[in-house]
């Protein structure tokens, strides 16, 4: 025992041994401010993280570094190992949460193919965090040098011993389990085992990328969250709270179901909401000023990014906020799921799904199959191809040109229903040369006055574009009798409107509301009972992207499920609920759970209903989801 005591308080173990493992905790904690940095956390949220999560998420960060100390066994090369990786890691995070709007999570394996070829449309900034980030690895191999020469001077290292392996090995094996046993996984541990919340950034930003991501991690084998207090009888009883509710539009008889079409349209938003552009052309004069239209805005699920978060609440009005780590198609079981194409396809509705890109983004072929659509249509099927400059994408005239012609395909001895994805306002947006540009902002935006101006030229011609749709469907009505009901939503802003939003707009919280906040418009081509309707106490008349499809099928005219009954008469009291751990009332104001009680118990309820129709743990109870039996 004397011997090892000896041993441990030498000079030359000391300073070959216990300071390079030290510098490496020292490493840990640059490595902790780089992701934080990637992920934008607020400075109050940085400083809120000491003095328990920063410490736990930068020896979170040094059992990397022990594991390759452990294989290799030289501090110095496992340092900068660990410190490359985590700067790479903190960099791709960085531009996930720019381009997508959430961090880069372990759920994301699945997403790779589609993020590489979204990435690859995209300039990839060098902003002042990316040189931060990069630079910090730096005194990492400073880091890595100093422990070097303490261990071994100017000398070779030793090779080591089977003994000195072992005991290397399972040091580093007991440093490991301490710091995850005490961080995580013990009774009382240091951060809280279960704290996903309404919004990724509610972990992220609170415990650390690290702590968050070991959390999320867990959620890979059941990504849905179980709302506290959950039954299957709170669920069967939550639709209580919609009795008496009264449809806006009256039940049409099964001859008159109209035509349906949905439109997700690409980064399809209103800049004005977020900023005074001062624009030379109207970028929205179409669709604002469509006659026989109800218009308003949708509350997407992320910002700037998330275009299949988007389309999955759409389909399924089944809010994001239960499964916040998660890019639905790729992690979900949708065979048999209930969304819009179910109920109308239970209407007798031939049904189709098309895309004019390639059907691998999102896994979209196999999702749509899934959800029950009759045909799907990738961009083989769209041959007309035409583009708006050096843009790869095909323009929105042009797929509405090629969707007519798969419409007209459809049966018809049927009522159809056809959702369109569109493509072309797909970032990045400084793919053409300035002389193309069709409209510009007066506005100085720095160094996105380019993107700027190219994407308002791409919302002009989508607008341009629905306006054609609309004249189309309005032919048809007039040559063939067939009434058809058109809704078109933006999936999301594009994803530089956090550097170009005006903070003065309104407070935190609200701004990142209105980021969210993307045109919707339902029009027909016979006479809608709701045409022109505003909203007194919301001018935006907005609504959750989840309350689309009811809405549509009470426009025009269909039967509702209990389901959808509850959707729309929760969206009277609160209309918004996928804005982080609040909701918006009817007011346009935004409210924390508990300040509300008659809306917390329509959030409540829906949450309980949408568990009941999704959750692992759950016993659905399918009469709620599916039309009543005559």
């Amino acid at each position: 025992m004397q011997t090892v005591k000896q041993r441990i308080f030498t000079k030359q173990f000391l300073l070959g041994a216990v300071l390079p493992c030290l510098l490496a905790v020292a490493a840990g904690f640059i490595a902790r401010y780089q992701l934080e940095l990637s992920d934008g956390v607020t400075p109050d949220y940085l400083a809120g993280q000491w003095p328990l999560y920063a410490p736990l998420n930068a020896m979170t960060a040094f059992c990397l570094t022990l594991v390759l100390f452990a294989l290799i066994g030289r501090w110095s090369v496992a340092t900068g190992i660990s410190g490359l990786l985590f700067t790479l890691l903190a960099l791709v995070n960085y531009y996930t949460r720019d381009l997508h709007g959430s961090a880069l999570m372990p759920q994301d394996v699945l997403n790779l193919g589609t993020a590489a070829e979204v990435m690859g449309s995209y300039t990839l900034r060098i902003t002042q965090t990316v040189w931060t980030i990069g630079l910090l690895f730096v005194p990492v191999l400073v880091i890595a040098v100093a422990q070097h020469f303490l261990a071994y001077g100017r000398h070779k290292a030793p090779k080591a011993s089977w003994k000195a392996r072992g005991v290397r090995v399972l040091g580093s094996a007991v440093g490991i389990f301490a710091i995850l046993y005490i961080g995580y996984f013990s009774p009382n541990p240091i951060k809280p085992s279960t704290t996903y919340g309404w919004a990724w950034q509610i972990t992220y930003y609170k415990y650390g990328y690290l702590a968050g991501t070991i959390e999320s991690t867990g959620l890979l084998m059941n990504p849905i969250i179980k709302p506290e207090n959950y039954s299957d009888e709170a669920a069967a009883e939550a639709v209580q709270l919609a009795d008496g509710y009264e449809r806006t539009t009256p039940e049409v008889s099964e001859e008159e179901y109209p035509d349906i079409v949905l439109i997700l349209s690409e980064s399809f938003y209103d800049f004005s909401l977020v900023t005074d552009l001062q624009e030379d052309v109207p970028f929205r004069e179409v669709t604002k000023n469509m006659p026989n239209s109800i218009q308003g805005h949708t509350i997407s699920p992320h910002v700037g990014g998330g275009t299949n978060s988007s389309e999955y609440e759409m389909l399924s009005s089944n809010s994001l906020m239960l499964m916040p780590s998660i890019t639905p198609f790729n992690w979900l079981n949708l065979n048999g799921a209930n969304s819009i194409v179910s109920t109308l396809k239970d209407l007798g509705y031939a049904t189709m799904a098309a895309h004019p890109y390639t059907n691998s983004n999102y896994r979209r072929d196999t999702a749509w199959h899934a959800l029950g659509f009759d045909e799907t249509h990738f961009e083989d099927d769209f041959p007309t191809q035409d583009r708006y400059g050096n843009r790869p994408y095909q323009t929105d005239s042009a797929t509405y040109k090629d969707l007519a012609a798969l419409y007209e395909a459809m049966p018809e001895d049927q009522p159809r229903f056809t959702f369109l994805v569109s493509i072309q306002s797909h970032g990045d947006y400084d793919m053409n040369d300035a002389s193309l540009d069709i409209v510009h902002a007066a506005t100085d935006y720095g160094d996105y006055d380019g993107e700027m101006d190219e994407y308002l030229s791409c919302m002009y011609l989508t607008d341009q574009a629905f306006g054609e749709l609309t004249d189309y469907f309005t032919q048809v009505y007039e040559e063939t009798g067939r009434k058809v009901i058109v809704a078109m939503a933006g999936d999301h802003a594009p994803s530089f409107v956090t550097h170009v939003s005006d903070a003065s707009v309104a407070e935190e919280n609200d701004l990142q509301i209105l980021q969210r906040s993307t045109p919707y418009i339902i029009w027909a081509n016979y006479p809608l009972a709701e045409a022109g309707q505003t909203n007194e106490q919301d001018p935006l008349n907005r609504m959750d992207m989840c309350d689309l499809a009811p809405t549509l099928l009470e426009a025009a005219g269909l039967p509702l499920t209990d389901f959808y009954q509850y959707l729309l008469a929760m969206k009277e009291n609160v209309p918004v609920m996928t804005a982080g751990n609040d909701y918006m009332a009817a007011d346009g104001q935004t409210y924390t759970y508990g300040e509300n009680e008659e809306n917390d118990a329509w959030m409540y309820g829906y949450f309980n209903l949408e568990y009941n129709n999704i959750g692992t743990g759950a016993k659905r109870n399918q009469s709620l989801f599916t039309l009543p039996e005559e």
